[in-house]
């Protein structure tokens, strides 16, 4: 994770129903632009499960919030957001040229058989067990990572995490600090 002070790359996506949308909107207000992985990842869903509840925190600042997603948008639904009212734009990048350009790759051999993988499923498991989150449909799946950034009103990255492993996802105090970041 850390500050930057270089211009976001460009972020121009359709939405699930077809409508291209665009970062450039969210120009005058802070944004928070997640990447999310596979469908099926109990991390991204915990992630976003975070950020629905940070809605206020997040509204305060005059802030907003995009995830990307790189499956169907109709699996992304079923699987990773099912029971979710999601208040966020939510972009789709089958290609995932998007990823690319704000330099997201693959998850490698080394970050599957990392011991900190299993600590974090645990973790998230004893939290859905213990009540605290809400059920989780399946554990994540290799391939491609997200990453996590805020954007300045100026449009210029205040802050990035690119995901070396699954559980890698900047905490959501981190990215709502960054948003108050002059």
């Amino acid at each position: 994770m850390t500050a930057a002070s270089r211009p976001a790359p460009p972020l121009e996506l359709p939405t699930p129903g077809g409508a291209r949308r665009s970062l450039e909107e969210f120009r005058g207000r802070p944004v928070i632009v997640s990447f999310l992985g596979n469908a099926g990842c109990l991390f991204c869903r915990a992630h976003v499960i975070r950020t629905i509840q940070a809605r206020d925190a997040i509204a305060a600042v005059g802030g907003g919030v995009i995830f990307v997603v790189f499956h169907d948008p109709e699996l992304v639904m079923s699987r990773m957001m099912h029971d979710l009212d999601l208040p966020y734009v939510l972009l789709v990048d089958p290609e995932r040229q998007a990823y690319a350009r704000w330099g997201l790759g693959q998850a490698t051999l080394r970050s599957k058989l990392m011991p900190g993988l299993y600590w974090e499923t645990a973790k998230t498991v004893w939290k859905v067990v213990s009540g605290r989150e809400r059920a989780l449909t399946q554990l994540p799946d290799p391939g491609q990572l997200g990453g996590d950034f805020v954007v300045t009103r100026d449009g210029i990255l205040a802050f990035e995490n690119r995901m070396k492993s699954f559980h890698d996802r900047a905490p959501i105090g981190d990215l709502l600090a960054a948003m108050t970041t002059p």
